[in-house]
């Protein structure tokens, strides 16, 4: 599938499901997934991450990326169901092939106290952590694209439970980093699920509805 085709065919879909498949059906080779994350890597960054975010995956690049199979997709979802959770996100992670819990790295020093949680701290709007989203997202959206290449469906979701301090603490996932994106890769033709397509996929409008030409004016 060529970049252009790909950009305008891809779509987010939400996928119920109401049983966790059978592993056997669900596991694909690895390497797919690798192969995947090797293609959206190359998305562009402008500034490495602090050094701090360097001890355990060595990267300079503003993300990280913690990858769960159909096995711990299904511990992760009986792990938030033992806890009461009534979102959707473990049917979700019930229909799921994989799981990517993308963060990105904002600079040591500027978390913030204005949060009202622990479990999701603010942080500081400065230029470099804007770049450092920036470029995680640059990321995620190059993910999506190639997991819709390989044959997958997929999911960006904010997260709701999968970025509270409990899962990221039985993933493993410093604290130090910001959940930016649950991505969820699907089967292409999931059994035993509901499908349900993303609500503003049909209203974003035409480019002349969100961009213009602009030419400089003396003021």
């Amino acid at each position: 599938m060529n970049v252009k085709k790909c950009l305008e065919e891809r779509r987010t879909y939400k996928i119920i499901g109401t049983i966790a498949y059978p592993t056997e059906e669900a596991l694909i080779d690895k390497d797919t997934i690798d192969d995947i994350l090797k293609s959206a890597g190359n998305a562009p960054f402008h500034y490495p991450c602090d050094r701090v975010h360097m001890d355990t995956l060595s990267s300079p690049v503003p993300w990280r990326c913690y990858k769960l199979d159909t096995v711990a997709c299904h511990e992760l979802m009986h792990m938030l169901l033992d806890t009461g959770d009534a979102t959707k996100v473990p049917n979700m992670l019930a229909a799921a092939q994989y799981l990517l819990q993308v963060t990105w790295l904002p600079d040591p020093g500027t978390f913030s106290g204005e949060s009202q949680s622990k479990e999701d701290p603010m942080f500081s709007g400065t230029l470099r952590n804007m770049e450092h989203i920036a470029a995680a997202s640059a990321f995620a959206q190059s993910l999506l694209l190639a997991a819709e290449e390989a044959g997958f469906k997929t999911y960006w979701s904010s997260g709701g439970p999968l970025r509270k301090k409990p899962v990221f603490d039985a993933l493993g996932i410093p604290h130090t980093e910001l959940l930016l994106g649950s991505i969820f890769l699907f089967p292409n033709e999931p059994k035993h699920a509901e499908i349900k397509s993303g609500n503003l996929a049909d209203k974003r409008g035409a480019p002349n509805d969100w961009s213009r030409w602009c030419a400089p004016t003396k003021v």
